[in-house]
């Protein structure tokens, strides 16, 4: 099936500013989602991060994942709403994740998660028959038995908080994409309830719970102790370029810039 050509610039998009940042440390920086610069005004992150990536594993299972959904949101919705459910779901996610994590100052997140997931619900609840095959299960799994374990997944995730995952706004991002389906289409009320049902219900009952009772999550203690950093692997790259570079400016102190080897060089004009 030929993917709209919505869906095509948005993965553009996604895989032109990764790539940007891929390429410049402090791009990344600037883009990047953290609480304490949101906090501070810096909005903008909610949405910029969303189009940044930690690597191209990254990158590539996201839009993977959202080439393989948005025509069947868009067929049904059209194509800016498809667009329009993207953007509300990375936004929810985004927003979510600041909530749930607004007093954790190590809290950061890239990637385009919680716009894929939104994307997701949208056609889970507009097709809850159609059959996923994921790749460590050979057999078909009904959509909508899907959506209810990866929500309740996501909320034992988020209770752990333990794995690098941005479980806050994977389920922002899903529910987001599920109530603008709604609003968007509100036949599929009459159409999918049960499916709308068992997705909102564990949702909404958690989402209760982390604002009056957090402790029997275990969140508190979680953030005590662990912090989300889906950039760890671009930062542990990074203090290996920082280490290398020092080598480097040390090797010329002593030895002379002479001395340096052509990829010693060009590792120096790369990065300086």
């Amino acid at each position: 099936m030929e993917l709209s050509f919505s869906a095509l610039l948005l993965i553009i998009f996604n895989v032109g500013v990764s790539f940007l940042a891929f390429r410049d440390q402090g791009l990344f920086q600037k883009l990047l989602f953290q609480v304490n610069e949101v906090k501070a005004g810096q909005w903008y992150r909610l949405v910029s991060a969303g189009f940044l990536h930690v690597d191209w594993n990254h990158l590539f299972f996201n839009m993977f994942t959202f080439n393989f959904f948005a025509n069947s949101v868009s067929d049904v919705l059209g194509t800016g709403t498809m667009v329009a459910v993207y953007a509300g779901s990375l936004l929810g996610g985004n927003l979510l994740a600041l909530l749930f994590n607004r007093n954790n100052p190590l809290y950061r997140a890239v990637g385009a998660s919680g716009a894929v997931s939104g994307i997701v619900y949208a056609s889970i609840a507009l097709n809850p028959g159609m059959n996923l095959f994921l790749f460590f299960i050979p057999i078909p799994i009904p959509a909508w038995v899907f959506g209810v374990g990866f929500i309740l997944y996501s909320l034992y995730g988020m209770g752990k908080a333990n794995d690098n995952i941005g479980h806050e706004a994977h389920l922002g991002g899903a529910i987001s994409g599920l109530l603008l389906t709604i609003a968007f289409f509100p036949a599929v009320i009459n159409s999918n309830p049960l499916t709308i049902i068992y997705i909102l219900v564990p949702a909404v009952v958690v989402f209760i719970v982390k604002l009056v009772k957090p402790q029997l999550l275990n969140l508190s203690q979680a953030q005590q102790h662990s912090a989300y950093n889906v950039d760890d692997a671009y930062r542990d790259k990074r203090a290996h370029k920082e280490q290398e570079l020092n080598r480097i400016l040390e090797k010329i102190s002593t030895q002379g810039k002479d001395s340096l080897t052509q990829d010693e060089q060009q590792f120096l004009e790369k990065n300086q």
